[in-house]
């Protein structure tokens, strides 16, 4: 099933798994609301399904086990095109629009069957590049998928979201929210890493920032979990749902499954004990203490 995050609304979840079924996915299509980390995550599912290699009938697309589905998890498929600022630029250009969208858009795909144009931070979007884009999106080649991924879409033009497909992934975040929701996840990346490098110098350190804040650790430890779970899915070949896939990568290539389920066991410890009121300093020293003797275990 695709868009399983629970905070997704089960009209945009029930919608976007019907299309899919029926092979009929948008050709222009909005992932409006939720967190960066969701609207990521339901890109790659839709990249996944639009780019799938799945060859038989009645396959489940995305199958997340094809050439096509494993490149997108791992952010190298050609066929997916992100429409970046040049320049050093902090936003898109219309010079980046025509040279990295326009010129190409009747090319054939390099290596799937459909090809995908991503904007992520499209309210961000000038109007003069959205009005630009106005014909491209409502008449898209047969190959090609538009999607764009928006925090705020009041910020896009009516016109351009009239011939959008919006797919709501829940509401959206205040800005502290944001920001906190990006630290916690900055920080189980760093966590993540650490474990797979086997050095518990860099562990201490990169659980350091979460001293006296016993949410954050929670946080942390909730999303950690996430990653470990997607590090035993790469073992039986399932799809990577936590967005940090990178991560989850290196902890499946450095750790078993046993040694997996430990680390997963003590950040199940510290989101309970967290929610018991332990005392800050013993939940950090949990971190530590508790992952140190996995990271003596290899493959």
């Amino acid at each position: 099933m695709m868009f399983a995050a629970q905070e997704i609304p089960d009209d945009t979840r029930r919608a976007v798994n019907a299309a899919t079924a029926r092979s009929r996915l948008p050709q222009s299509v909005m992932l409006s609301g939720g967190s960066q980390a969701l609207r990521e995550q339901c890109a790659k599912e839709l990249c996944m399904a639009a780019l799938c290699a799945a060859p038989a009938p009645g396959t489940q697309i995305p199958c997340g086990q094809c050439h096509c589905c494993r490149k997108v998890l791992a952010g190298t498929h050609p066929d997916v095109m992100r429409i970046l600022p040049t320049g050093g630029r902090k936003t898109v250009s219309i010079r980046d629009v025509r040279e990295q969208l326009q010129e190409t858009l009747y090319k054939s795909p390099t290596e799937a069957d459909n090809k995908v144009y991503l904007f992520d931070g499209a309210d961000a979007l000038s109007p003069q590049i959205q009005n630009a884009l106005l014909k491209s999106v409502e008449e898209p080649p047969e190959d090609v998928m538009f999607l764009f991924l928006c925090e705020q879409r009041e910020s896009m033009l009516t016109t351009v979201i009239s011939r959008l497909t919006e797919y709501p992934l829940g509401d959206t975040l205040s800005a502290g929210q944001r920001e906190e929701d990006e630290a916690v996840t900055a920080t189980a990346k760093e966590i993540a890493a650490a474990l797979a490098s086997g050095d518990e110098y860099t562990l201490m350190l990169k659980t350091a920032p979460m001293a006296k804040n016993r949410a954050m650790m929670a946080q942390t430890a909730a999303q950690l979990i996430r990653i470990v779970r997607d590090a035993l899915a790469e073992h039986s070949g399932a799809r990577l749902l936590s967005g940090c896939d990178r991560e989850a990568l290196l902890l499946a290539s450095r750790y078993d499954a046993p040694a997996l389920m430990e680390i997963k066991a003590a950040m199940d410890r510290i989101v309970s004990n967290a929610a018991a009121n332990a005392n800050e300093n013993l939940l950090l020293t949990l971190f530590s203490c508790s992952l140190a003797p996995v990271m003596k275990q290899r493959k």
